[in-house]
């Protein structure tokens, strides 16, 4: 199993210590870093902390050009906020200044009151989403695309720049039971978050029965999934939002080898309650890594 790091991107965080995360993970052997979205949250009163959070898309520009190897990813842009075709160019445009390294984590979204003050299509995200994916693949694949769908209708314009794998991969986050058909029938992967094992298990399940369904193979379909965890003398659930685990290291490495035993190809880490990215990951290399099954 693969492991990723989440980069420090909630409030304002110096320049410098997002490349230097950036550059960590790199040397230490991760196999990507990764970018949350949202672009408004609710001040008070709502389910998710009244956090602000750096624009994904201008952070992993920014970290393609301190990093050469480490895929860069986002878990997940929600589409419904987005011009798709805006998007394409804005993610082509990144994938060719990182050499191809870009991974492109999306789904339909949730939260409704951004939905609201962003003049976001709530009711129909789902199906804006689909198109999304769509038309995305369309204006990567060829210059001059024609496309007719419900919200957009493209022909006789020239689309550039396209990225030199005439595609970037897209895996498809949540959890429901429509967002896995989405992942199914139109990603090249499924990103879960905050789930046990056994919630996992359930929508790998839900995958697998769907794909037969579909008659698809999933011999190159990619499974991540994004755990908070971070060090604490005995095991804490801190609930809320997070649903993350706190817990001495040896707890910790039976927790995450179950992810890999299930399937899951990349484990995405979200440091919790550490000093530093660095001290986080160096005790992680040290005291956990090595304890995991398959790590």
């Amino acid at each position: 199993m693969k492991l990723g790091l989440h980069l420090p991107q909630i409030g304002r965080p110096e320049p410098d210590e997002i490349a230097r995360c950036a550059t960590i993970a790199e040397q230490a052997g991760y196999e990507s870093i990764w970018v949350s979205d949202h672009i408004l949250v609710p001040s008070s009163g709502g389910t998710l902390p009244a956090i602000e959070i750096m624009e994904p898309v201008a952070t992993l520009a920014y970290v393609a050009a301190v990093t050469k190897r480490i895929k860069l990813a986002t878990s997940v842009i929600v589409l419904p906020y987005r011009n798709p075709i805006h998007l394409a160019k804005e993610l082509a445009t990144v994938d060719i200044l990182s050499g191809g390294r870009l991974v492109a984590g999306v789904a339909s979204g949730w939260l409704e009151s951004e939905f609201r003050a962003l003049n976001a299509p709530y009711q129909r995200r789902g199906a804006y989403a689909d198109e999304s994916i769509r038309l995305m693949r369309a204006l990567w694949a060829e210059d001059s695309p024609s496309f007719r769908g419900e919200f957009f209708d493209l022909s006789g314009m020239r689309f550039g720049p396209r990225p030199a794998a005439g595609t970037i991969p897209i895996v498809v986050g949540g959890i429901s039971k429509r967002a896995v058909r989405r992942s199914v029938e139109l990603g090249d992967g499924w990103h879960g978050t905050r789930m046990r094992p056994e919630e996992v298990a359930k929508r790998l399940q839900w995958i697998r029965e769907l794909a037969s369904l579909n008659q698809r193979t999933l011999d190159s379909f990619h499974l991540s999934h994004r755990v908070y965890i971070g060090f604490a003398e005995r095991w804490t659930e801190t609930g809320g939002y997070v649903e993350g685990v706190l817990a001495p290291p040896v707890q910790l490495a039976e927790y995450l080898s179950r992810f890999g035993e299930l399937g899951i190809h990349e484990l995405l880490i979200t440091p919790l309650g550490s000093d530093s990215i660095a001290s986080f990951v160096d005790r992680f290399e040290r005291d956990v890594r090595p304890l995991m099954r398959g790590g």
